[in-house]
């Protein structure tokens, strides 16, 4: 009898010896994981809460965006898989570690970036603004003066398309009358492209029966055929704004240091191959100005995608041709002889400006300091815009 007692004692002390040592394998702490920020990030920064989370844990993450960016949304992954994010679009929110290693990223957006426009920064400065009176077609309108930016701004590299102004068009409700809100009134915003001048500049946006869209083959091309107002309404919707003459001018100039006809190239002249504009009809100064040549080939009677060109030393494109740009100023015809700074022009006209020069316009016309008034009203087959933020 002594001998099972003992017998039964070691089996059940063996037992308890095995289910202690199974316990105690259940109850170990889980492995911790790894948090990885990636090492590329545009536009801001990432915090995160701790560098090793086990599985379960709630690990917490920020984001800090840069100067003039905006932040977008974060990409949080395990072995490339997404790992839910409790807010996908918080500066701040959380996620529950998975059984692996977690990577972080996080999208910030350059300005304009959301609404799909590329946007180049332009420095503050001082320069001379307008021509001199022996530039070859000088008119009076276009006095030098000194002109002060106190602060940088952003401005589309490229002119606003078909494509961007048809979705804000449907974005803000835009019907087949392209009428829009204009303070308590409404005023038109755009003609469609195949109703005006029988269709023969079919190049701008077109209402298909339930939406704005751009005419087939032109996605990429400079918005035609908008009113001043539009171009405005535009401008506000992306959080921006139209340039205000000088920085338009200023901008143009691409950071020269002399007050040359054209603000591309040498700055000298206006050839074919530098921009969308009525080659035939060029400008040189080295040939004494304006130059006639019927000879010449290769012109299209419309305008070209954007970007087609070279752009100008702040990398902007089509500054001069493919189309006139809408500016914020009214006209006015005489330009203040003393020093301005920030100038928003005429508070009251009755016409704003445009500047630039179009794809019909001949090479004189597209010379930088070319000024031009036309009623806010107007919607032409050569007039668009670009935006500053």
């Amino acid at each position: 009898m002594k001998k099972f007692y003992f017998a039964a004692a070691v089996a059940v002390c063996a037992m308890a010896s095995a289910f202690m040592s199974c316990s105690d394998d259940n109850e170990s702490e889980p492995v911790s994981q790894s948090i990885e920020v990636a090492s590329t990030q545009k536009g801001g920064t990432i915090t995160v809460s701790t560098a090793n989370a086990a599985p379960g844990d709630v690990v917490t993450i920020t984001a800090v965006p840069d100067d003039d960016y905006k932040f977008g949304s974060w990409d949080v992954k395990s072995n490339g898989t997404a790992v839910k994010v409790a807010d996908p679009t918080a500066l701040t929110t959380t996620f529950v570690m998975p059984a692996g290693t977690v990577t972080v990223s996080a999208k910030f957006l350059a300005p304009g970036e959301e609404y799909g426009l590329t946007m180049v920064k332009i420095p503050a400065g001082t320069r001379m603004l307008g021509s001199k009176p022996d530039e070859p077609s000088y008119y009076r309108d276009e006095k030098l003066h000194q002109v002060t930016l106190t602060k940088d701004f952003y401005m589309s590299a490229y002119e606003v398309t078909n494509q961007q102004f048809a979705d804000f068009l449907n974005a803000v409700g835009i019907g087949e009358d392209g009428e829009g809100p204009v303070g308590d009134d409404t005023e038109s915003y755009v003609y469609d492209s195949t109703t005006r001048d029988q269709g023969k500049f079919n190049f701008g946006v077109n209402w298909d029966g339930s939406k704005w869209v751009p005419a087939a083959g032109y996605e990429d091309h400079p918005i035609i055929y908008v009113s001043w107002y539009g171009a405005d309404a535009y401008a506000k919707w992306v959080g921006g704004a139209l340039p205000t003459e000088a920085q338009w001018e200023y901008a143009c100039r691409g950071g020269q240091e002399d007050n040359l006809p054209f603000g591309i190239g040498d700055g000298t002249k206006m050839v074919k191959g530098m921009a969308q504009f009525y080659i035939y009809d060029y400008y040189d100064l080295a040939e004494g100005g304006r130059k006639v040549d019927s000879s010449i080939e290769g012109y299209v009677s419309s305008t070209y995608k954007v970007g087609s060109f070279e752009p100008n030393g702040y990398g902007l494109y089509d500054m001069h041709g493919n189309a006139y740009e809408w500016v914020n100023d009214f006209y006015k015809d005489a330009v203040p002889a003393e020093e301005m700074v920030d100038p928003t022009g005429p508070e009251t006209g009755n016409q704003k400006m445009v500047r630039g020069g179009g794809w019909s316009n001949s090479g004189r016309e597209l010379r930088t300091a070319v000024r031009w008034g036309y009623r806010p009203t107007t919607r032409m087959e050569h007039i668009g815009f670009r935006v500053v933020l």
